[in-house]
């Protein structure tokens, strides 16, 4: 079973960008997936379109949205990244907006993304490591982030 560590590498990392709105943001995230071989760029437009139809149930916490598609819009292999924004965006869901870090998701099935989920759900409700996310500026600080998470 894959953790979020085996996930998130230097190429499926990117901190402090800049998106216009949510939907670039979701595009950033996705473009990584994309660059490691994990989804197709149809994924990544059904991510958006997903977000478009069934409104911003993807913000799952306040600054924190987790942006997937289902498996057959074009799912390769489990992958997540993650994207900070130097500037949040709103997706339109008040008690949760203003969004700055995303974890974007492609699971190839129901079981496959489980645990990496887990550990995103604890690693965000950890205010102290939320707050380092938020405020890393190289991606050596997110991969010692995982490394001390993985330790406790």
């Amino acid at each position: 079973m894959q953790t979020l560590k085996d996930l998130l590498t230097k190429d499926t990392i990117l901190l402090q960008a800049t998106a216009r709105d949510w939907r670039e943001a979701i595009r950033l995230g996705g473009e990584l997936l994309v660059r490691v071989g994990a989804v197709t760029p149809a994924y990544v437009d059904a991510m958006i379109r997903f977000t478009e139809e069934f409104g911003p149930y993807i913000v799952i916490a306040p600054g924190l949205a987790l942006p997937h598609a289902r498996p057959e819009e074009g799912v390769l292999k489990l992958g997540f990244s993650l994207v900070t924004l130097k500037t949040p965006v709103e997706f339109g869901i008040e008690y949760n907006d203003p969004v700055d870090v995303l974890f974007c998701m492609g699971a190839p099935d129901k079981e496959a993304h489980i645990e990496a989920l887990r550990q995103v759900a604890m690693l965000c409700s950890n205010q102290e490591y939320f707050r380092r996310i938020r405020e890393a500026k190289q991606v050596d600080e997110i991969l010692e982030l995982l490394d001390q998470f993985e330790m406790r």
